[in-house]
């Protein structure tokens, strides 16, 4: 790194996102959320994997279709035929947040992967069932220990309608008389 400028690629623009992402105090709202950092690092290391030997201004528009391609084309370690159009999706946005901090950093005059349109995605939206929820309890209870507790806070999470990281992240001094004191998973400074 010199003057703070990632050198080595994309791979090590991306270390240096991670980096600077780290180095942000929490009051920062460009600071994301600890459990979205930890998406985005299984994320970018399929983002390294296919560009990582590439250096930032080698990155077009074009290979992120081919990219958005492949995943369409994704398949299991037995060959079967696995698309993965949303993880995709996220991939794809994540290199775009990565190359913006390029720009910053003085690597790009232009992000090439903005305004790709992203693939198309299908989501299959139901509720689960009471009887589902307690068939989650009844196994966690017959089991035991940690797989109890995380039984019980599915639960919490379905019955308050949060996220099951808001859940976990949970103190016994956020429990009152009155309710349950939240704290919102996605922003740490909003309750």
């Amino acid at each position: 790194v010199v003057e703070d400028r990632p050198e080595g690629g994309f791979a090590s623009l991306v270390q240096g996102w991670f980096a600077w992402q780290e180095s942000l105090p929490a009051s920062d709202t460009r600071k994301r959320a600890a459990s979205t950092i930890t998406e985005n690092a299984r994320e970018a290391a399929n983002l390294v994997k296919a560009w990582g030997h590439f250096q930032v201004s080698e990155i077009t528009r074009s290979m992120a279709y081919e990219y958005l391609d492949a995943c369409l084309q994704a398949t299991d370690k037995n060959g079967k035929l696995r698309p993965r159009p949303e993880k995709g999706n996220k991939e794809i946005s994540l290199a775009r947040l990565v190359l913006e901090y390029g720009i910053r950093k003085g690597l790009l005059e232009a992000n090439p992967l903005d305004k790709v349109t992203k693939n198309k995605t299908a989501k299959d939206k139901r509720y689960v069932t009471n009887e589902e929820m307690d068939l989650a309890v009844e196994i966690g209870r017959k089991f035991g220990g940690a797989r109890l507790i995380v039984a019980l806070a599915l639960r919490t999470a379905w019955l308050c309608v949060r996220r099951s990281v808001e859940v976990r992240a949970l103190q016994r001094d956020a429990i009152k008389d009155t309710g349950i004191l939240w704290q919102d998973g996605k922003n740490r400074r909003k309750p």
